[in-house]
Parts: structure tokens; sequence; C-alpha cells
């Protein structure tokens, strides 16, 4: 307010203080900005302080009202006439007390009890009865608004305040109410209180209270009562919709059923009352919408699920056993892996009490000790999609991911410590062998309804519980009628089901990039159970599977190989077409998965709809197929070509690949800066590839097995199938493969540079001591021996022989010296009923010179696999299956003692005492140089000599790349096809000649000639000019040098010769066919090549 002086002039101001007041445009604006925020902040302010002090003022009103009704409350209490009460006080007391009523304020619980003792609790006609019985205004006051209001005043008293004197008569109150309250009543007061307030509040009070403490009891049981209360209404048929019922049961199984320890918390006599009360089946229907919890809440439901439910699996419906199953499913796969370990941990204590702390200890260093990924998948798993973690690219990322990891394992390590013992030990009851059973025999009396989500369970707890599978397998054989089980599913399941149709259609998922859709696609969701189910139970029945029980020998093989569904007398599950059939679904699985590899991230894969792993359901596709495919090269069954997948890839591109990939998996092995990155991760690798059984020394080439199989399909999925199931690409295919690497072995090594060039080794051989001269001059070599060695023998006359070694020689040499040194006679070896070689056994050949001899004849025969030699020596099947680094069986016996292994199938299916009867025991007697000893059955008493062998052999070929073949392939592989036809018109067409051609007379007359020869004859024909009896595996176009005929002149006296140096034959003119016939059988049957020039 200005005021008015006379003068409406403006007055300069005038600054005394000597500074200038003049001010710019901007500092102008800024300072009026400033005055206006300044001014909005001012009224803000006020704005703040007039609501503040309006709350102030009704709360300050609020409390000395609610102080003036306490002490109306309290002087009404205590002029009261208990004699009588009259309704105008009933119903001003209870007005007071609704709104006087703070839990916080301690002295209203008292008033609270009061109003209940008055108006409850009377034993003689209690006040409130009459009121709710009124069927006028009066009574719905009271129905639903009063009593009401009472009982979510007690519950919130007992949930804040769980151990006031006054929580167990109010509880009885309520309960009292509750029991003169119709369904109707009842619905409304849940209604009126809300209904997750209502069972939240009971849980709170019930956890206040630790579970062993037993002045909880009566009060804890009085909760655990009134949770029950609402689940007991009966369901009218308009009043009182079902989906009420449904709330009700999933707030009762979200609040009170995951309670810990709940069984634990009751009495006796309380606990009978609780169990009886349950309306178990009507929960079991709410259970699967109500599992949306963490993992804790899971776990806790899991127990007292299995507390109750195991107990009552015989009287329950179907459906009520398949709700059963699927909660089970479901807890299972939200529960972190490690909760499993801690319970075989407890398991593990209680059978040895010593070792308890220690044991749960240990437990729990495991789960602090996980990997980080591990941890974090085992907490952010989402088994309905195929998941996949993309690494961070940034530092930032990385550092944030690694945080999160961190803290996701400190959260775990903290829940798993927290769990109870007894709660572990509820949840055990899932594995014990009478629940196992149970639920077993149940499903398959309802195979429609409770089979699909029995196996998905099943599928659950396999793979979340990894130990429990012997438990599990063990329980459903012991129960009987696994193998009906087995073929249910396949026939009833799988054969027609969506998967098996999927997986057998060659444009869906038959195709590798089919397969991949399929498991993520979600209209197969809860379809690949059955498929998994039954290749863990096929899997291990053939673990234990004899042939004679998987065969029908009755039946044909030309029957068998038709595929068609022959009756086995055994005790195979499937017929032998149902095998073919699921072989077919595996191998397209498999080889899928295998295919896909770069595509998708099988180790983060999972399977849509369950916990199983893509890389889990590959190894588990691959061990089964593995499994049916070795009997199958037992004893055929499947039809020709039937492994074989060259239709959904090219097969020449794929040989191409593979060679590529190789060479640049061994680029990535000989880096220096890979070896520790790979230490590291083998380590880690459950996959390691233990089949690289043999111990190699540390350098750049011989490092190589450091690499895992994971890895090895990781770099390259072509390798993956060729490491893995090989048996899909044809043979013939294989071998080109195998000599491929050994080419790309010999060029990194650089033994390919001058093919022609000098030797790097030399050995003067004496053709009456080849052996013995041969490891006096080749043992020395080691791995070495793949090198170019000449060879100059030494005739019995100590004149060194006619000829240049340019290979041919020292194929003789090789030839020769195999034939010497795998002679059963020498000590080394033994020989079954078929003539077949395996090591001798007799102590004698564990001495440490007969352990050389057995490396350098390792490394003999691998340089004849590695030079493409064929050489005359057949070994034993169970021989063979440790090159390939494999596990023998009892069928596997066969090829070792078949009077043997036909006397252990009797003592298998033998029926009475073993001991008994047939006076046998674990014990067998040997005899050596006269002396007979009785010796316990040690484990890996004759492995030394073998694995000696193996290391000589691999010192020179790889040992994976012999496992591209089964047994008898590695035979053919070894010494060709015994017994096979020579083509000679193959010969003919890869021939090249010298001084003549193939139009020449002489030419036409040799071919004409030998044509005509017996096959034995045509043997010696090739081995008088190869050295080698056996064509090439690949045909005569892969002899090197080729076969040669050069004209050795016109004098028809001389015999025909050859240089086996260089594949040459040096054939005169003869002028007819029998002069060209008899001088070439006296040539071929004289055993000399040069000397008959």
């Amino acid at each position: 307010m200005y005021s008015f002086t006379g003068s409406s002039r403006n007055r300069p101001l005038i600054n005394l203080g000597g500074q200038s007041v003049n001010k710019n445009s901007t500092e102008l604006m800024r300072q009026a900005k400033d005055d206006r925020i300044r001014r909005d902040i001012i009224k803000r302010q006020l704005n703040a302080v007039s609501i503040i002090q309006a709350f102030w003022r009704s709360r300050r009103v609020a409390y000395q009202t609610k102080v003036k009704f306490r002490s109306d409350f309290d002087q009404i209490i205590k002029s009261l006439n208990h004699n009588h009460l009259s309704y105008q006080l009933q119903l001003k007391l209870s007005r007071l007390l609704l709104i006087l009523f703070t839990p916080s304020e301690t002295s209203d619980h008292q008033r609270l009890f009061q109003w209940a003792n008055l108006i409850i609790l009377p034993k003689s006609n209690p006040p409130y009865q009459s009121y709710i019985a009124d069927n006028g205004e009066l009574g719905k006051t009271w129905k639903l608004t009063i009593l009401p209001i009472f009982i979510q005043k007690v519950l919130k008293l007992i949930a804040t305040y769980p151990r006031s004197e006054h929580c167990l008569p109010l509880l009885q109150a309520t309960h009292q109410i509750f029991e003169n309250y119709d369904d109707l009543g009842i619905l409304l007061v849940i209604r009126r209180v809300g209904q997750d307030e209502y069972w939240r509040n009971l849980r709170a009070h019930i956890l206040a209270f630790d579970p062993i403490e037993k002045s909880s009891n009566r009060t804890v049981a009085f909760a655990l009562t009134l949770s029950l209360l609402p689940l007991r209404l009966n369901r009218p048929q308009s009043t009182t919709p079902h989906s009420n019922e449904q709330a009700f049961s999933r707030a009762f199984a979200t609040y009170i059923f995951t309670i810990p320890m709940l069984p634990n918390r009751l009495d006796l006599s309380a606990l009978i009352d609780f169990s009886g009360a349950l309306p178990l089946p009507q929960l079991l229907e709410a259970l699967p919408q109500s599992i949306t919890g963490t993992a804790e809440q899971a776990i806790h439901l899991l127990a007292n699920l299995l507390t109750w439910g195991s107990k009552l699996l015989t009287t329950m419906s179907a459906i009520s056993l398949s709700h059963y199953l699927l909660v089970i499913r479901r807890c299972v796969d939200i529960i972190p892996g490690e909760l499993f370990e801690r319970v075989d941990a407890h398991l593990a204590s209680r059978l040895t009490p010593s070792a308890n702390t220690q044991t749960l200890v240990s437990g729990t260093s495991r789960v602090v000790s996980l990997p980080a990924a591990q941890t974090t998948r085992n907490l952010a798993t989402q088994p309905d999609v195929i998941m996949s973690f993309s690494s961070s690219s940034s530092t930032a990322s990385t550092s944030s991911s690694e945080i999160v990891a961190a803290a996701a394992r400190d959260q775990l390590s903290s829940l798993i410590r927290s769990i109870n013992p007894k709660t572990l030990s509820w949840i055990s009851t899932l594995l014990t062998s009478d629940h196992l059973a149970k639920l077993y025999s149940l499903s398959n009396k309802h195979p429609t309804s409770c089979r699909p989500v029995f196996c998905q369970t099943l599928v659950s707890v396999l793979y979340a519980w990894p130990t429990s599978r012997e438990k599990i397998f063990n329980a459903l054989v012991s129960s009987g009628g696994v193998n009906g089980f087995m073929r249910e599913l396949w026939r009833l399941s799988i054969r027609g089901g969506k998967v098996g149709m999927t997986l057998r259609d060659r444009k869906a998922g038959g195709s590798p990039q089919g397969v991949l859709t399929a498991l993520g696609d979600s209209k197969l969701c809860g379809e690949w159970e059955d498929l998994i189910v039954l290749s863990e139970l096929y899997s291990r029945c053939l673990m234990t599977l004899g042939d004679d029980e998987f065969f029908n020998d009755e039946t044909k093989v030309g029957q068998q190989a038709k595929g068609k569904d022959v009756v086995s007398t055994g005790r195979n599950p499937l017929l032998l077409g149902e095998v073919i059939g699921l072989a077919g679904l595996l191998r397209n699985l498999a080889f899928g998965l295998y295919w896909t590899e770069g595509q998708a991230d099988i180790k983060q894969g999972y399977v849509i709809g369950t916990r199983v792993g893509l890389e889990q359901l590959r190894n588990l596709a691959t061990r089964l197929l593995q499994q049916i495919y070795v009997r199958d090269s037992r004893r055929p069954f499947c039809e020709p070509g039937f492994w074989l997948m060259t239709s959904t890839f090219d097969l020449q591109s794929f040989i191409q690949t593979v060679v590529y990939e190789e060479s640049h998996l061994e680029e990535i092995r000989d880096d220096p800066s890979n070896q520790q990155a790979s230490s590291a991760q083998d380590f880690l690798d459950p996959d390691l590839d233990l089949l690289d059984h043999l111990p190699r020394p540390r350098s750049g080439h011989q490092a190589r097995e450091r690499v895992s199989k994971r890895q090895l399909a990781f770099i390259s999925p072509r390798l993956g199938v060729l490491n893995n199931i090989p048996f899909v690409i044809p043979f013939e295919q294989r071998v080109t493969i195998f000599r491929t690497f050994v080419q790309s072995d010999r060029h990194r090594a650089g033994l390919d540079v001058f093919p022609f060039g000098k030797p790097k080794h030399k050995a003067v051989i004496r053709r009456e001591h080849i052996a013995e001269d041969g490891f006096l001059h080749l043992n020395a070599l080691g791995s070495r021996l793949k090198e170019p060695i000449e060879i100059k023998f030494i005739d019995q006359h100590g004149l060194e022989e006619a000829g240049i070694d340019g290979g041919g020689v020292f194929k003789e040499f090789l030839t020769n010296l195999t034939k010497l040194v795998f002679d059963s006679n020498k000590g080394l070896w033994l020989v079954n009923a078929n003539m077949e070689l395996y090591p001798n056994p007799h102590s004698y050949s564990r001495e440490s010179l007969s352990l050389e001899w057995y490396a350098f004849l390792g490394r003999v025969l691998g340089k004849a696999l590695y030079e493409g030699i064929l050489v005359d020596v057949e070994f034993a099947d169970f021989f063979l299956n440790k090159w390939l680094g494999k596990q023998s069986y009892l069928d596997d016996l066969a090829s070792l003692d078949p009077e043997l292994y036909q006397g252990l199938l009797f003592l298998k299916n033998y029926g009475g005492d073993v001991e008994s009867d047939l006076s046998l025991n674990f014990t067998i007697s040997s005899q050596e140089f006269g002396i007979s000893k009785t010796i316990e059955l040690l484990p890996n008493g004759a492995q030394i000599p073998v694995t000696t062998f193996f290391k000589g052999l691999n010192d020179i070929v790889e040992a994976k790349w012999l496992r591209m073949f089964n047994t008898v392939e590695l035979k053919v592989l070894v010494g060709g096809l015994d017994g096979q036809d020579l083509d000679f018109d193959d010969l003919q067409r890869c021939t090249v000649y010298g001084g003549w051609d193939e139009a020449h007379e002489t030419i036409r007359m040799f071919w004409r000639v030998v044509k005509r020869f017996d096959n034995p004859t045509k043997a010696k024909l090739l081995k008088f000019v190869t050295s080698c009896a056996r064509p090439p595996l690949l045909g005569f176009k892969e002899l090197r040098p080729s076969f040669a005929i050069r004209c050795a002149g016109q004098d028809e006296s001389r015999l025909p010769s050859a240089s086996t140096c260089v594949n040459l034959l040096k054939l005169p003119e003869y002028k007819t066919e029998i002069g060209l016939e008899e001088k070439l059988v006296y040539a071929i049957n004289a055993g000399a090549g040069f000397d008959l020039s």
C-alpha cells in the first residue's frame, strides 16, 4: 500500500553506494523468474501448512473423540448390571467399540475382549444369537455390519499382536460366530472382510509362532480351523457360485498351504482334526491356478501337499489325482535344483548321523560355488518357451550381469539354508518307493486322464532332481508292468501322437529345421514328455536286456530286416517293428539337434513346457539311438539304408565342409592362446569327452583331445554328427572322410611335400627276422612312425634284395610283419572260437617288454590304417569295442567265450538257488605254469596291455577318427571285406599302361585270362603286384600308385615279374592265352617278385 503525497511525478532512485544500477534485459528476466519461483514456493508452503493443520486437527479431534468413546465404553462396563444387558446398551457398546478400536492401542484389546465376553462368549443364550436369527432390519444390521466388522477387528489384532493374551478367546468368539452362520452368511462375511485379507491375517498370526513352540498350539489350531471354515461351504445352485469356492480355495492355498512346516505346528489331536476337515479334492482343483508365487512358496506348498496328499492317494478320484500330479510338477518346475541337492544331503546325514553337520554344510557349499550362469538359469527359468541367453558385448553390461548373478546366488544360497530339515523330510516323501508305486499304479488305472500328466511330472522330477533317477526307475520296475507301460506309451501316445507324426514327417519335424521348430511349438506343449519317459525307460531296459531277449531267435533275419512286428519271446517291451519306428523318430530328432547347433543355442534352450534342456534331450536321443544301432550292428534287423540321413543334405558338400571344419578345429586346438580357456571350459563341462581314455603328452599335436564333445559340436555341427551319430552317413563316405583326415594330418605334419623324396627313416630287415628287426629299428620312433620309412630286405643268404622302396616294399614288410606279430602262438594274443584276436590276460603280457611290444603293435596297426594298407588280421568284437571307447556288456562276451556266454544266459534265467544248486560264487580259478590259483574278480585286472596297445595305436591314428565306425566296419577298415569278390572290371578301368595301350592283343588276352580266375587266384595276382591280396575299400581308383602293366619284352620264356613298390606288373609279350595263363599262374604262386626277372 502506497500513500499519495500529491505529486504524480516519478522520481529517479538515487543509489548512494557508488555502484552502477544499470541492468540488462537478461538480468531482469532472471530476477523476474526467481521472484516467480519464490512466490510459488511460498504458496505451496502455505497450502501444505493448511493441509497439515487440517489433518492434525482431524486426527486430534478423532483422538479426542476416541478418548471420549473409550471413557464412555469403560463407564458403561463399570456401571453395567450383569444380570441384565439391555439391547440399547449392547448396541451402544457395539457402536462405540467399532469406532474406537485401534489395533496399536493395547487397551482396546481388553475392550474388544470385554465386548466379546458380553455378546458372543456367554455359555447360555449369548445375545448375538437372537439378533442374527431375526429376519428384519435388526438381524441384517448384526449379520452384515456389526459382526463382520468385529471379525475384521479380531483378524487385525491377531495379525498385529499375535502374542496378546486376548487372541485365543477372540479366535474362539470368531469361531463361535461362524458356527452359527449359514453358508451364505459366511460368504457375506468373507466378502466384507476381504478374501485375501482374511487368510493373510490368519497366516501372519500362524507365522508369528515357532513351529515347535508348544504354547502356540491352541491359538494356531483355532486359526487353522478358521482358515478351513469358508472351504466347507455347501454350494447352492444359485446363491453361491462355483467361482467363490475356487477363489476361497486359491486364497487358502496361497496363504495357508504355503506356511512352512504346517503339520509340525499342530499337536496330534489338532492335526487329526485339521486333516479330517481338509477338503483336499476341492483344494487340488484350485491349486494349479494358485502356483504363481516364489520358489520359497513352492517349496513349502510341495512339502505340505506331500504331507497330506501322499496319505490319501488311494482314495483320490481320477481328476483329483490328475490335479495332484499337476501341482507336484508345477512346484518342481519352480523350485531350484539346489534344494533337491540339500534333500539328498539331509537323507545322507540321516543314514550317517556322525556326518550330519559336515554333510549339510558341504551341500550348502555346493550351492554357493555354482557357476553364475547355472544359478541364474535356475532362478529365471521359464519352461514354457525355448530360452537363449545372449552374452553381453560391452564391459558395463557384463559387469552388471555378474552383479545380478552374484545377487541371485546369494539369494538362492540364503533360501536353501533357511529350509528346515523337517521340510526336507516331507519333500523326500516324493521319492519313497510306496509313493512312486501308488502314483504309477493309479496312473495306469486311469490312463486317459492321469498318464499324460504322470509322464509330465516324471520328467520334471527327473530333470530337476537328477539323483532321483535310480529311485524312480527302481520303483517303477519293482511295481511291475513297466514293459506294458512302455508298450502303451508307444502305441497309444507316441506312434500316432502329435510328436510322432511331426518327427516322422520329413517336411515338418523330420527335417533339421523342422525339429527345432517343433521343440518350440506351443501346439506340442505337454506332448514331448511321453517320448522322453519312453526313451529313459527303454534306454535303461536295453542296458540289461540281452540279445536273447531283445530278438526272437525263431524268426528269420530276413523277416526282421523287413521290419515286421515279430513277437519277442523275451522281455523286450517293444516289437522289432516298433523298435524300428522309435529309432526313426530318435534319428530325426538327434540329427536335427546336431545339425542346427549353429542356428540355436542348444546349451541354453529348453523343450517347450518342460525343464528338459535341448542338450539333455539330444544326449538322451543319442544314447538310445546308439544302443539300438549297436543291436542292429551285431544282428541286423533294420532295412538297408534305414539309418542314413543323406536325403536331407548334399553328401559331397557335407564331406568338404567336415574336412574344412576339422582343419579349422585343429587350428583352434593348436593355438596356445586357446589352451587355457579350453581347459577351464572342460573342467566345468559335464560332457567332457571321457572316451578319449588315453593320456597324451601336452604337445601341440597331442593336446587335441582337450576339446570336449560339447565344444566340438558347437564349433562344427557336422563334426557333431560325425562324432556322435556317424551311422547316418554311408560307410563309404565315412571311409572317404577318414582318408581325408589322414591326408590333412599329413599336410599339417609336412609329410606330403615330397611324396617321392628321400624318406626320413630307413630300416634294414632280414627276411627271417622281420618281427625282431622291425621292433628293433622302428619301436623307438614312437609317433614318428607315420613318417615315410624306407625298407631294405636282406634275403636268407645275407644279400640285399633288388628293388627300390617307393612304398610297395614297406607295404609288403608291414603285411608280413602283421602276420608274424599278431600270431596267437607268440604269447601276446589269444583267439576265440572264430579265430579272432584279443590281448592275452596272462601275467606274462604285463611285463615291461611285453608292454613295449603291445605299444609297438598298436603303432604298426595304426601305420597300416594311416597308409591305407589292409592287413590280414581280425580282432574280436569286444576288443574292438575298446578301440571305440565303449562299455562292454553281456552280449559282447559271446565274442570272447561263446560257451561262457551261454552259461551265463542259463545262469541269468535260472530259477533256483545258484550257490547251493550249482555251487557257484564270485571267484574264478586260474592256472599259470601248472599252479592253480583262486583269485577275486578285480576290476581292470587285464586292462594294462589293452591300454598300452591303444596308446600305440593313437600315436598314429586319432581315436575320434575310429569312432566314426562300428566294430563290423572297423574290421573292414583294418582288413577289408573278407571273401569279397574282386571286381577286375573296376581294376581294368583304373589300370595304366607303359609301352602298350589297352587295345594291344596281349593286354586283351591278359584281361580275358585273369577274369576267368577264381577269387583266390585273383587275390594272389593282386598280392603279387601290390603285396596285398585285398582291394582298397573304395575301389581300385584309391590304389596309389595306380595299378600298372608295362611291356617286359618279347621273350615268351620269361615269367611275369612285379615291382610292388610302384604296383607295377612287368608282362612279356605273350602270343597265346594258354602260354600267358601258365606263366602268370606259375609266377603268382611262386611268391617272389623282383627275383623272377
